[in-house]
């Protein structure tokens, strides 16, 4: 069995109903839009399609809003451009909606939906495009719209790519308008979760969730918060707070901060995440050679490989299955990866270091600790969690046990949702009143799962009375 997640992006290479199900069957756990390159109009077809499959095959697969945010990028021309080393280029501030569709009209021009660049930059300053891997410097401010820049070496600078100057604040709101549009339809679609990009502190998460309070109270919609500047990295604990779970967006993280310290910032927030009983997705340049080679580099193996020891929830494909040429292999590679790390993985030195009760813990996180080491004792099979909102079922997750944790659940969204949590596998039942008849329905589905067989231990972990939160 696969305990860590896989989150892949959907795209031109799998937006299509045979290579989701191949997607499925591959071991894809959530599907992520990415609304930087969607609107409404553009999603709605792709996500009945992914609604009507998971339903046909009664499966669980959560789906997730990746929001703009308050991203800088690059626009004005239609082909991707190569770019030489000393070339000069000039950047100009263009804030109009129509800015995607815009061209320059200049070969060595640029645009970018950066206001007042000219006022934010100085001679000197290093501007970073395509993740850091095109560099330039500031050579001159004409006005306080316009910068020239001459870069520092060769590449292919592609359409709409991310702009990124470090250390500087853009001075940009954090919901733009097609942000707060994109949220309210995640809202009414029902999305399990609405990534939010560019998250700086929980003031952040609280303007949204006072969005989606006026878009609808009753909302189950979680938030996801990806950790993308260096800020964000300062307020990590109280982001993390204020969060449902949290992406490490390594693309952007490694241009805000020094390449040198993302992997000790990755691990650090995997760990507070874990600790905090909250899904953590590794994310960014995963397995990124396989957009266009059929095997991954070592390296890329390896990182894969970290992340599940890392303990993160889930790890993420974003290029590799929206643009690749290999989107089933891909997740196919991830997969085999992962169940060959979890395999020497020391599940009891795990136990002991994750288990450490927290000062005052509440009595469901208590209960889920003390059944994972009950399950330990007798050598139960399963850990078998009933839960309404999904909250036993993350407590027990947090501890990362090696057992599987088999969450039933009477709410469809709490089941999509529980997809992305380390270990536990969503089942979705009637809504039943009687404590027993819930038992006989439970084993008569777990046979089901191959997971456990007759005879075998398995734990408990329920509520009473059913149903209720808490």
């Amino acid at each position: 069995m696969k305990r860590t997640k896989i989150v892949c992006t959907l795209g031109p290479a799998t937006n299509n109903r045979e290579t989701i199900e191949k997607l499925i069957d591959a071991g894809m756990n959530a599907i992520r839009l990415n609304f930087s390159h969607l609107t409404p109009e553009e999603a709605i077809d792709s996500i009945k399609l992914i609604k009507q499959i998971r339903k046909e095959r009664n499966v669980a697969l959560s789906l997730i809003l990746d929001t703009k945010g308050p991203e800088v990028r690059v626009y004005g021309y239609k082909e991707p451009i190569k770019i030489e080393a000393n070339s000069i280029f000039v950047i100009k501030s263009y804030e109009k909606d129509d800015i995607a569709s815009t061209l320059s009209g200049e070969e060595d021009v640029l645009l970018t939906n950066l206001p007042y660049i000219g006022k934010l930059v100085k001679v000197g300053q290093k501007v970073l495009m395509m993740d850091g891997f095109l560099e330039a410097h500031v050579v001159e401010v004409i006005d306080e719209n316009t910068i020239k820049v001459s870069f520092t070496n060769s590449g292919l600078l592609k359409s709409a790519a991310h702009l990124s100057i470090p250390h500087i604040n853009y001075g940009l709101k954090f919901l733009s308008q097609k942000d707060k549009q994109d949220i309210a339809f995640a809202i009414q679609n029902e999305f399990e979760y609405i990534a939010l990009s560019f998250v700086s502190s929980k003031e952040d998460l609280l303007e949204v969730k006072k969005l989606i309070e006026t878009i609808d109270k009753s909302s189950k919609t979680k938030l996801i918060s990806k950790i993308e500047n260096k800020k964000a990295v300062d307020n990590i604990e109280q982001i993390i707070e204020h969060s449902d779970g949290i992406m490490v967006a390594r693309g952007d993280l490694g241009v805000e901060n020094d390449i040198e310290k993302v992997p000790v910032i990755q691990k650090r927030i995997i760990r507070l995440c874990y600790s905090s009983g909250k899904p953590v997705i590794t994310a960014t340049q995963m397995l990124e050679s396989m957009i266009d080679n059929p095997i991954p580099t070592r390296a890329e193996a390896s990182d894969v490989a970290n992340a599940v020891y890392d303990l993160s929830s889930a790890v993420m494909l974003s290029g590799e299955t929206a643009i690749g040429k290999f989107p089933i292999r891909v997740v196919e590679t991830m997969t085999k990866i992962i169940k060959e790390v979890e395999n020497s993985l020391d599940f009891n030195d795990i136990l002991t270091k994750l288990t450490r009760m927290p000062a005052n813990p509440d009595i469901t996180t208590a209960i889920a600790t003390r059944a994972v080491h009950i399950a330990y004792d007798i050598n139960a099979k399963a850990i078998v969690v009933v839960t309404t909102s999904g909250y036993a079922a993350r407590m027990v997750s947090k501890v990362r046990p090696k057992l599987p944790i088999i969450a039933y659940t009477f709410d469809f969204i709490t089941y999509n949702q529980l997809t992305l949590n380390w270990g536990v596998f969503p089942r979705i039942i009637e809504k039943c009143d009687l404590f027993e008849e819930l038992i006989k329905i439970i084993r008569k589905d777990i046979l089901k799962l191959n997971l456990v067989e007759k005879g075998d231990n398995i734990i408990l972990v329920s509520g009473l009375p059913i149903g209720k939160e808490g």
